[in-house]
């Protein structure tokens, strides 16, 4: 029987899914996936429900996910507050409530002592 609660896992989409090696250019999504990457977010459709959240166009990112074989990839409706929809990859440009949220820019909060530390000795 399918999970009723399924666990919400958000990914961003530049240099997560998309290498995005020339950074952000005129909002051209040009690069290929990263390796893993879209074998990986197969994996976790299985038992989670994924969004990808992306300051970019919600319907170039869906269409570019289409390319890669996501015809389940859904732009979003700015009203939606929430995901918990296994096997269907929804993409926004919103942060939705998660249990985790892969980024590649990301600092892991544990206390502020920390956070600081991290952001400032690391720049």
């Amino acid at each position: 029987m399918p999970n009723a609660h399924p666990k919400t896992i958000a990914v961003d989409f530049d240099g997560v899914i998309h290498a995005y090696s020339r950074g952000w250019q005129d909002g051209t999504i040009y690069d290929p996936p990263l390796p893993g990457a879209l074998d990986g977010l197969r994996t976790l459709m299985r038992d989670h429900a994924v969004f990808i959240h992306t300051t970019r166009d919600a319907k170039s990112v869906a269409a570019w996910l289409a390319n890669y074989g996501f015809s389940t990839a859904l732009e979003a409706d700015t009203k939606i507050e929430f995901w918990n929809a296994i096997g269907v990859l929804l993409v926004t440009d919103r942060k939705l409530p998660a249990v985790a949220y892969l980024d590649d820019r990301a600092v892991r909060f544990t206390d502020w002592k920390q956070a600081i530390t991290d952001l400032t000795e690391g720049a």
